[in-house]
């Protein structure tokens, strides 16, 4: 396989570990995450960085990343350049990597800076807690969103936090997994609520979370809350749906 790498200039010094990485990617680094995508952290000259490697792809989606647009891999890095761009949080992009077999795409790498912070699970889970944590998420979705951001998977396993006094809402927030998102010029108000309505299945915290984020904007909250339960609802039922078909199949 050959192997195409685009490297953020800040970060030349890791070019040969870039250019290696493939080869070491399953031996080297602990392994975070592993379904079908693997998600590795790994040391350089004592420094913590984020390897995911995407899975490989079927061929109609290997024939799209070849010819007509940009991989997984390489939306994940060009993404997270425009967010920095946006004073939007996400760890800083060092490189991507695309492996190309008889000139087709075939896998990618993203390699970014290392981020040790929680993710904000904890809202599902203990909904009737974390006002300020609430708070602070739901701002900084209201500036995603203004910015012409839309997450392509607002789940709240994609958002870290941690407390940072100087910030206006006293939390850092920083956004992960970005390469399925898309840029938007002032989004309408149903595709910004409809945007957040996988934050979370728990009806409680996302109606809690819909309904800050509402008040920000100054729209109605009931009319957000009861769009996006709708919305995740109708998302329920097609999910289930297609699971059933691939059991009678």
């Amino acid at each position: 396989m050959k192997y195409k790498c685009i490297i953020n200039p800040k970060y030349a010094s890791l070019t040969q570990f870039v250019e290696e990485l493939p080869k070491k990617f399953d031996r080297e680094g602990m392994l975070i995450y592993d379904s079908r995508n693997k998600v590795r952290v790994m040391k350089v000259d004592d420094e913590k960085i984020v390897v995911k490697r995407f899975h490989r792809s079927p061929f109609h989606q290997r024939f799209d990343y070849t010819f007509r647009r940009p991989s997984k891999a390489k939306r994940a890095y060009t993404f997270a350049l425009k967010l920095q761009e946006l004073h939007i949080n996400t760890p800083e992009p060092i490189a991507c990597i695309e492996g190309y077999h008889w000139g087709l795409y075939e896998q990618g790498y993203f390699i970014s800076t290392y981020c040790g912070d929680p993710d904000a699970r904890v809202l599902r889970e203990e909904w009737e807690e974390h006002d300020d944590l609430f708070n602070a998420l739901a701002h900084f979705l209201v500036d995603m969103h203004e910015k012409g951001f839309m997450h392509g998977d607002t789940n709240l396993s994609n958002f870290l936090y941690r407390e940072d006094k100087s910030s206006p809402t006293g939390y850092c927030i920083t956004t992960i997994d970005i390469n399925r998102s898309k840029f938007v010029e002032n989004p309408s108000r149903e595709e910004c609520i409809k945007n957040l309505m996988r934050l979370t299945h728990v009806r409680p915290a996302l109606t809690k979370l819909v309904s800050l984020y509402a008040e920000l904007r100054g729209w109605n909250a009931e009319w957000a809350t009861v769009l996006a339960i709708q919305k995740l609802e109708a998302f329920e039922k097609r999910r289930e749906l297609k699971h059933k078909l691939r059991k009678k199949k």
